[in-house]
């Protein structure tokens, strides 16, 4: 797939979860070439839930905030 194209279905995974769980701030990080690499959330907002969530993929980081871990 090209870079758009994956830049645009990134784009679009990324603004699906962040309206589905607005609880969370959610974003990617970058791998030292500058490229996206893993999915992560951080906690502004679910009580007693994990202060910060990491997957993967967007599916690993939504299966977690679908039922994320307890804060320790």
């Amino acid at each position: 797939m090209p870079s758009d194209m994956v830049s645009a279905a990134h784009e679009a995974t990324l603004r699906r979860l962040q309206e589905t769980y607005p609880g969370w701030r959610i974003w990617r990080s970058r791998d030292h070439y500058g490229r996206p690499a893993a999915w992560l959330a951080s906690n502004c907002g679910v009580p007693g839930a994990a202060p910060t969530l990491h997957g993967d993929t967007a599916e690993k980081l939504e299966a977690q905030l679908q039922s994320p871990p307890r804060a320790v």
